[in-house]
């Protein structure tokens, strides 16, 4: 049991060999005493349990961060994505600006040939 992988799925392999040992006999009716196989295996299964429950414990507030940014990185992709429709529309303005200026001055420059 102690060369088994830390980890959910070894838990319950170790549980299911030592629930294999303990079920051996069953008629027999009293308190059970653990050999130290059976004490070694349950202090090995105890501390699996509580790796895991720190890992969960760590697992759950890493979860916590990744959501706070995740939410704080949406908000500001919709606060760029608003900019960019800004930009985008100050664009177009500004181009179609330019191009009634492009045409005024191709205009003016005819009217100038022509006086000449």
């Amino acid at each position: 049991l102690r060369k088994l992988k830390k980890g959910t799925a070894s838990v319950a392999v170790a549980l299911t060999v030592l629930g294999a040992g303990l079920v051996v006999n069953t008629n027999e009716v009293g308190a059970a005493t653990l050999t130290r196989n059976q004490r070694e295996s349950l202090d090995f299964l105890n501390g699996l349990v509580d790796i895991n429950d720190l890992e969960i414990h760590q697992l759950k507030d890493d979860k916590e961060k990744l959501q706070s940014q995740n939410e704080n990185l949406q908000s500001q992709n919709e606060n760029l994505q608003s900019q960019n429709e800004n930009l985008q529309s100050q664009k177009d303005k500004l181009t179609n600006e330019k191009k009634v200026l492009e045409e005024k001055v191709e205009e003016t420059e005819q009217n100038n040939k022509a006086l000449k």
